[in-house]
């Protein structure tokens, strides 16, 4: 064991830092070679991490919802708003102007 009685105040601080780092260090390090074994053991008998967790499933494709726009700017045609989400600067500029959702409401 260490004799700790011989050293500062700031000696000590610092030994201390060190060895929260070590042992940081030390976790990661063993954290790693777990891992590590556990792949192989995994892999020998035909499987991967993920499939004997049960966090491995088939991907499904996402459907693409296409929303038509809803609002346009009168002032430019190409701007337009689904209505859903944020609302664009556009939009917020017309309304401080005094304009409605409904006066930009495309039929």
């Amino acid at each position: 064991m260490v004799d700790l009685s011989a050293l500062s105040i700031p000696e000590l601080t610092q030994l201390e830092k060190d060895v929260q780092a070590e042992i940081v260090r030390r976790k990661d390090t063993e954290r790693s070679r777990a891992l590590q074994d556990l792949q192989q053991l995994a892999a020998d008998r035909g499987f991967t991490i993920s499939e004997l967790l049960g966090q491995e499933q088939p991907k499904k494709a996402k459907k693409l919802i296409v929303v038509r726009p809803q609002y346009r700017n009168p002032d430019d045609a190409n701007q337009t708003w689904t209505g859903r989400g944020r609302k664009p600067q556009w939009v917020l500029r017309w309304e401080a102007k005094g304009g409605t959702l409904d006066q930009v409401r495309i039929s």
